[in-house]
């Protein structure tokens, strides 16, 4: 890529087949493995010589655990089969989510805004104690007439194998693009780039 003339190349989203395979496997695995665990519990604590009312007890919060846990597999599956995104792109305009060939969600740079409170950074590293390091931007919200603070995501139904590169790329452009913001050395660590 070459700052020094007005080029700024485009990086699409690469799909990892293999990840996207293995999460959804690693998924039914577990959710199988605990509606049988939960079955085969209330199978020994039926046989057992416990109280009739403990038994009864024990099998409501059993079907109740087992209609909370399809209940929310089933919502999962209807927003995963809603979703259909089929690639990101970087480009000049900034990151666009496609579903096909139509952009249906976009962050430009453009709609990037500096951070209310001046003495902060405008793009900031996320450090949850149980989460990814999400880099965090501010940007104005049409609908809402405001500005917010969102985490850069990837909101695919499969696993991308750039997503790193495209989080960069995409950091590239906001230093190219709008200097007028300040971007967080943890940020350019974590990316591995210089200001």
């Amino acid at each position: 890529m070459d700052f020094q003339n007005n080029q700024f190349s485009k990086i699409e989203s690469l799909e990892s087949k293999k990840t996207t395979f293995i999460v959804k496997f690693l998924g039914a695995v577990i959710f199988i493995g605990t509606v049988l665990g939960i079955i085969y519990l209330e199978v020994i604590i039926i046989e057992s010589k416990l109280s009739v009312e403990f038994k009864i007890c024990s099998a409501i919060l059993s079907v109740i655990l087992l209609s909370f846990l399809v209940y929310f597999v089933v919502k999962d599956t209807i927003i995963h089969k809603k979703n259909k995104i089929t690639k990101v792109i970087v480009d000049q305009n900034g990151l666009h989510h496609y579903k096909d060939e139509i952009a249906i969600e976009s962050l430009t740079f453009e709609s990037l805004c500096p951070t209310p409170d001046l003495k902060n950074y405008d793009i900031v590293l996320s450090v949850g104690e149980d989460t990814a390091h999400d880099i965090c931007v501010y940007y104005f919200d049409n609908s809402r007439n405001a500005i917010m603070h969102k985490a850069i995501t990837f909101n695919t139904p499969f696993s991308i194998r750039n997503a790193k590169e495209l989080k960069r790329h995409f950091i590239k452009g906001v230093l190219k693009f709008r200097s007028d913001l300040k971007v967080s050395p943890k940020v350019l660590d974590f990316l591995n780039l210089k200001s």
